[in-house]
């Protein structure tokens, strides 16, 4: 697909999930679509050329402390609900399907996944002892639900593609032929997403006001805009837009999950909202790349029309 199209059908995605809410009922494919995007990605990754940079630790401190930030100065205000929405916004690690957006954005790939398997990694394991904090209550189950979801949707494509890879060497050149369809299931990934969100919201039985809609939507916004704008901050001067992709592209899909299951729906519209802002940033961000392509394009035909006559007149000498 052309660079230029991207944008226009991550936007289309949003779309077509307002106005046909029906497609929530495919929200069980979501996480095949994520496993489908991961396996292309660790087909052709290289493994030893993984390692964790400084800037990775500063993104986890960023991830844990802005949730917790968040969720205590709402405290401060009595204002329960929204500190509960901030925390679940702000503490879901770096998305599944990130990996695969940052190769369509042209990044460097092994940052991504290095912070992925490290921002998941910390997730597992910091949520099950903050959630009693957070809730003011014992939360039973919490480590094996997390490590459960990990070990399905992460661990597994990993695995899958290694054995393929070892079984079959060539495979690794998968990832290059199937860009395409794993931008597909992206977009399709997202119009569900869209669809499931506009269902919810529109259920009369969770009980969501027009005023909390767009107060926790702002709120989500806000949450969205620090994590790119920091992690670019964060970043080392080589991967301010790895790392800012790291951060601010999140694995919402948990966050909603342990949102509804432990809180409650209205909490969980946090990051529900959040998929439409930083899918958003990421259709920008496609649009920004296709424009300086042909503007690169632009200036490489100019340049090779521009010699054609010098080159001309050399030979009639």
């Amino acid at each position: 697909m052309a660079s230029s199209l991207r944008p226009l059908a991550l936007l289309g995605a949003f779309v077509v999930g307002y106005l046909f809410p029906q497609g929530a009922a495919l929200a069980w494919a979501i996480p095949w679509f994520v496993r489908f995007m991961l396996f292309a990605v660790f087909l052709k990754l290289e493994f030893p050329k993984l390692r964790l940079r400084r800037s990775h630790f500063a993104i986890l401190a960023l991830n844990l402390g802005l949730a917790v930030g968040g969720c205590e100065l709402f405290r401060l205000f009595g204002a329960e609900t929204f500190a509960l929405a901030a925390f679940f916004t702000a503490v879901a690690p770096t998305a599944t399907a990130a990996p695969a957006v940052g190769s369509f954005l042209k990044r460097d790939v092994e940052y991504i996944v290095a912070g992925l398997l490290l921002t998941t990694f910390a997730f597992a394991v910091a949520l099950p002892t903050l959630l009693p904090w957070v809730l003011g209550k014992p939360v039973s189950g919490a480590f094996l639900d997390v490590a459960s979801n990990v070990v399905s949707v992460v661990v597994a494509p990993i695995l899958v593609a290694r054995i393929v890879r070892a079984i079959y060497p060539a495979s690794r050149g998968w990832s290059a032929r199937l860009k395409n369809v794993t931008f597909g299931a992206w977009v399709a990934m997202v119009t569900i997403i869209a669809a499931k969100a506009t269902a919810f919201i529109a259920d009369p039985a969770n009980g969501v006001r027009p005023t909390i809609l767009l107060e926790i939507g702002a709120l989500s916004l806000v949450v969205c805009a620090l994590n790119f704008g920091l992690g670019y901050l964060v970043g080392e001067r080589d991967f301010r837009s790895e790392a800012s992709q790291t951060l601010g592209q999140k694995n919402t899909g948990a966050a909603i999950y342990f949102a509804a299951l432990y809180a409650d729906p209205i909490v969980a519209l946090g990051p529900t909202l959040y998929v439409l802002w930083h899918n958003l940033c990421n259709a920008i961000q496609l649009q920004t790349l296709a424009l300086k392509e042909r503007k690169a394009k632009r200036v490489a035909d100019d340049e090779a029309a521009s010699t054609k006559p010098q080159k001309q007149t050399q030979l009639n000498r």
